[in-house]
């Protein structure tokens, strides 16, 4: 049952097209969820940017709202969340597709640099997966055999009841019957390592990863600083934000913070040309709103945020109607 388990969700992750980077020529790695960009707006003239700007309400006044966008590699989501109906969040994966032959007998090291937030090691993960067919795969087990988390002991934290914090370890270089061979002819579903080289150590490989899915056991949620197979380290895209010109689709969202009815803006107008879409235009790398004032609900305070994917981008601006 757990073998067929892993099958499915071997499959399932097959039919997603995560991003991939390319860390050197040995291989790629690719990351599911791909890392999201976090994107913070910056308001431009004529609002300022301190909030300070004020406008008539009076005629048919309209208010340009500007926003410049910045982009910055967001955090690495790794986890497997059972606790909902979002079948997106069951699993996550991060795997090395070799560009090179190499074998099972050619990997010596295994590590990945990680700190659970929520659950911890428990039915089959977090592990390591080195996959020499579509229908073969070894599996080594984080923990401490035989519960490997299971009951709330063997984990792999320090906090874990009888468990090892084994983030930073090689995990080829760990004690116990921790290789799952049961894929291949003469396996175990606990396993040595030598036997594990017997049996698989001239096979080429496919592709090494590192997975999570266990969330239907409790919900898991961990950080991943790094993870390496051999001399070959994965680490999160990260830096600063830098002003871009790739503007994704964003949507306007107002809500009045002081005065008379405050609340949501339910249906902020916009002209030139005249519009009640909520969506931003883009023009000169610069998201666009053209607000018809007429729309906003009489004299008070303001505060104007872009809808990106769902969210809204860090950057409001504010501004006084009178």
């Amino acid at each position: 049952m757990k073998n067929t388990i892993r099958v499915a969700l071997i499959i399932l992750a097959a039919t997603f097209t995560p991003s991939s980077f390319a860390q050197s020529p040995a291989g790629t790695w690719v990351l599911y969820p791909p890392q999201a960009n976090v994107y913070t707006t910056s308001v431009q003239e004529p609002i300022n940017a301190d909030g300070t700007s004020n406008f008539k309400s009076t005629g048919k006044s309209v208010i340009p709202i500007k926003f410049s966008l910045s982009s910055a590699p967001g955090p690495v989501i790794f986890q497997s969340i059972g606790s909902d109906l979002d079948t997106n969040n069951d699993f996550s994966f991060l795997s090395l597709t070799p560009t090179s032959a190499i074998t099972f007998a050619d990997i010596t090291n295994l590590t990945a640099t990680y700190n659970f937030t929520t659950g911890d090691c428990h039915g089959g993960s977090l592990r390591w997966q080195v996959r020499t067919s579509p229908t073969q795969a070894l599996f080594i087990y984080y923990g401490v055999p035989p519960q490997f988390g299971a009951g709330g002991t063997g984990g792999c934290t320090a906090t874990s009841s009888g468990g090892a914090n084994q983030t930073g370890l090689n995990l080829l270089a760990q004690p116990g019957l921790r290789f799952d061979t049961s894929q291949y002819v003469g396996g175990n579903f606990y396993d040595t390592q030598a036997n594990a080289l017997t049996l698989m150590g001239s096979l080429p490989i496919l592709r090494v990863s590192l997975v999570l899915d266990s969330g239907w056991g409790g919900n898991q949620i961990l950080t991943l600083t790094n993870a390496t197979v051999n001399t070959n380290t994965f680490t999160p895209a990260s830096g600063s934000g830098t002003q871009t010109c790739d503007l994704p689709p964003a949507t306007i969202q107002i809500t009045k913070i002081a005065g008379a009815t405050p609340g949501a803006v339910n249906e902020p107008i916009s002209i030139q040309p005249q519009d009640d879409n909520m969506q931003f235009r883009t023009v000169d790398c610069k998201y666009m709103y053209n607000l018809a004032t007429s729309s906003l609900s009489g004299a008070g305070r303001y505060k104007v945020e872009a809808i990106i994917n769902g969210s809204p981008a860090a950057g409001a601006a504010f501004f006084d109607l009178r």
